[in-house]
């Protein structure tokens, strides 16, 4: 094949021509927007050249896919001498994520295994996968289509706690590196595809910015192959990331540009592209047109027309020839590219280290797979990628979040698979398993990837969820000295064989039921059980936070809004609630309401259901708060209250003794319960004086005091304020030591 002589450099020929602008040469603007390997591009390599690379890849160790496919995504590729260079060996990819650990890594002496730099690309590297793909710098785009179904809408789907249904995409995909789908025509498909391509026409428009400097991030490809009813089969590379960049670009193709279409017209143009998508002769066409391009440009000179044309049909893709898990080991397409769609379209953090920690604990989950602790199943479920009778199958457990979230903290403390994760969640981010401090970073860590339960559109991250269990979340004394001794922290009871078969909502509430009425019956397991699963309701619905000296409030007698009459941490109040008849029922309603609301509506489900306050009445049995038949929403502080009798003697004597310090303290009792608010008054007051000086001195004309004495007397004023402040007493310190820590030996 002739290799083209090397273009002219943009702007060699001088801008002294008047007809700039008619004749096309690109203004100083322009010679800077081209996109990256545009200038070095060379001719498109001919189908032959192309047959030749699909039969060296296929024999590669992370090529999984077969002839037809192989040569289907490498149909389009450039550079075609550097594709094959950039696969990695499954098991050089295993090493190197093995290896790949974060902050404590970076101080290892031992040399890593070499890898392509595409293999450790965050985007295509998932929570138990990574995709096995070579990058084609400027491949040709009319050779891709769209998914038959939005991703971001599977994305939503597959992870739809929050939205009462499982719904199946129909995207399936047991041969590792592909996808398939069934259904009755290809007219089915054309229309599927023409309803994505008319929703990205609407929605989305980055018409002029590929027309100026292309596209710049990589659109992520697949193989397909769709089965038709009539025992037919068709292979198609589709693009599961990007895909309202691809359609932005056939925009400048067909010359809409950036105009603002209508449904008809919309509607007009998709069925216009998904054609052209499915012509025989798209790539041969979109390779003459490329190379006769790159012909003028090398001849004559880049014009705007040249920029433009292969602007809109060459774009970076990275095209997904084999799909394998972490250790190294073919796996479902399916399994990475539902994670894929979920990590890049859900789950973003705010916090840093999240999608980091999230990992370490997938990892974990691997471990305890390989050590046969737990089956695959078992491991799909508790990284939320199983839903309805598939998860109950795996866990023998009612679909939803409560049973979801709990049997990972169940799995993470266990006897059998927990030391292998625990171990390896600390090997992973470089931990120490025996710091005193661990089991608070493991809470956060595991707290961190049990938010993925917790999706909805309107909240999508849960940083008080997660910095509740940070401080020790629902998990008892009692549960953590199992731990060291090789038990289970607490366990979580199955539902029986007649039960699996429930719709979910109506198993939760029957295992709920059951659970109410053994943890009543003094079964310290099902208290054990009650705790975590009522606690977390607590944590989830913010009823119960984090310990904060900023909370406590030892002077008022009345609940106070975000306050707290005592200070304790969240796993001392569950052990308290558990200990009293009405602990035990604010924990089993809270639960109830949480599995009477969830999945379904309202989507936020964090809000959606009820903590309800309770009160014991004259005959010492207790009740729920509804006035008017409405159940009356418990407050923090109504929390507090409700386990003050479930704390042990001395506690309590301790709290007491800290809240009559406290209100003696306040001028010999003269002091109201609003005390709290008249300091915030006097804080408050103190600001708007010192504001008012700031802006005073800052003046370009201030005000001036008609004589010194008059300054004098304010300073004294203010002198005097000060040592008064001075006087305001202070409360008392709380004891010293964390009364969450276990005690040390010997005491």
């Amino acid at each position: 094949m002739s290799t083209l002589a090397t273009f002219p450099a943009p702007g060699a020929y001088g801008d002294e021509d008047a007809t700039l602008d008619v004749i096309g040469k690109l203004t100083a603007e322009q010679n800077a927007s081209f996109a990256a390997g545009l200038l070095q591009m060379q001719p498109i390599p001919a189908p032959s050249e192309l047959q030749a690379l699909t039969a060296a890849a296929i024999p590669h160790p992370a090529v999984t896919l077969d002839k037809d496919a192989v040569q289907a995504l490498l149909s389009g590729v450039t550079h075609h001498h550097e594709v094959l260079d950039q696969l990695a060996h499954p098991e050089t990819m295993a090493a190197q994520l093995h290896s790949a650990r974060s902050n404590g890594r970076k101080n290892a002496k031992t040399t890593l295994p070499p890898v392509s730099p595409l293999g450790r690309l965050n985007r295509l590297t998932t929570d138990m996968c990574y995709a096995s793909a070579v990058h084609s710098p400027l491949h040709q785009l009319p050779g891709l289509k769209v998914l038959p179904v939005n991703p971001r809408f599977i994305a939503l789907l597959q992870h739809a706690f929050t939205k009462g249904r499982v719904t199946d995409p129909a995207i399936e995909g047991s041969t590792p590196g592909l996808l398939e789908t069934r259904l009755p025509t290809q007219a089915q498909l054309r229309d599927m595809m023409v309803q994505t391509v008319q929703h990205h026409l609407l929605d989305y428009d980055w018409s002029d910015s590929i027309a100026r400097t292309g596209i710049q991030q990589p659109l992520v490809g697949m193989a397909m192959r769709v089965h038709y009813d009539n025992g037919h089969t068709e292979l198609i590379v589709v693009v599961i990331d990007g895909q309202s960049r691809l359609v932005s670009a056939w925009r400048n193709t067909l010359k809409i540009d950036g105009r603002k279409l209508t449904s008809t017209e919309a509607r007009s143009y998709a069925e216009q592209i998904v054609g052209r998508m499915f012509a025989h002769d798209a790539v041969s066409t979109t390779r003459k047109t490329v190379n006769d391009a790159l012909q003028t440009a090398a001849t004559h000179s880049w014009t705007a027309r040249e920029v433009l044309l292969l602007h809109s049909h060459v774009a970076p893709v990275n095209l997904v020839l084999g799909t394998f898990t972490r250790t190294g080991e073919p796996c479902d397409a399916t399994q990475w590219f539902t994670e894929f769609l979920t990590q890049i379209h859900l789950r973003t953090r705010s916090w840093g280290g999240g999608s980091d920690r999230e990992k370490a604990v997938a990892d974990a989950l691997s471990t305890a797979v390989r050590a046969e602790k737990l089956t695959q199943d078992e491991a799909a479920a508790l990284s939320g990628r199983l839903h309805g009778e598939a998860f109950t199958r795996a866990t023998r457990l009612p679909f939803h979040p409560a049973f979801a979230r709990a049997a990972l903290f169940e799995a993470v403390l266990s006897a059998g698979a927990g030391p292998h994760i625990r171990s390896a969640i600390a090997e992973y981010l470089s931990l120490d398993p025996n710091d005193k401090g661990f089991p608070r970073k493991l809470l956060e860590i595991v707290a961190i990837f049990a938010t993925r339960f917790l999706r909805s559109d309107e909240k999508t991250v849960f940083p008080q969820v997660v910095h509740t269990w940070a401080d020790g979340g629902a998990i008892t004394r009692e549960m953590w000295a199992r731990v060291p001794g090789g038990e289970n922290a607490f366990t979580l009871t199955r539902l029986e064989p007649k039960h699996l078969d429930l719709p979910p909502r109506m198993a939760a509430e029957t295992a709920v039921e059951l659970l109410r009425k053994r943890a009543e019956e003094d079964d310290p397991t099902a208290r054990d059980e009650l705790s975590v699963l009522g606690g977390d309701a607590l944590i989830v619905a913010e009823a119960l936070t984090r310990d904060r000296g900023s909370k406590e409030d030892l002077i008022s007698t009345t609940p106070q809004d975000k306050k707290t009459p005592y200070r304790s941490k969240p796993p001392s109040i569950v052990a308290a609630l558990r200990a009293t008849t009405a602990g035990r029922l604010m924990l089993s309603e809270a639960l109830a309401d949480w599995v009477a609301k969830v999945p379904g509506q309202p989507e936020d489900f964090s809000r959606g259901f009820v903590v309800p306050k309770i009160e014991t009445v004259n005959d010492g049995h207790p009740k729920i708060v509804a006035p008017y038949g409405l159940t009356q929403r418990a407050t923090e502080w109504d929390v507090f209250d409700t386990a003050y009798p479930g704390l042990s003697s001395s506690r309590r004597n301790q709290v007491e003794a800290r809240q009559k310090a406290a209100r003696a303290a306040g001028k010999n009792g003269n002091k109201d319960e609003n005390g709290s608010v008249t300091l915030k008054t006097l804080q408050r007051d103190i600001t708007r004086v010192q504001l008012t000086i700031e802006k005073i001195l800052g003046s370009s004309n201030p005000p001036r005091f008609a004589e010194a004495a008059h300054r004098e007397e304010l300073q004294q004023l203010l002198w005097k304020l000060g040592g008064e402040v001075g006087l305001i007493p202070v409360a008392v310190t709380p004891p010293s030591g964390d009364p969450y820590a276990l005690p040390e030996e010997g005491e």
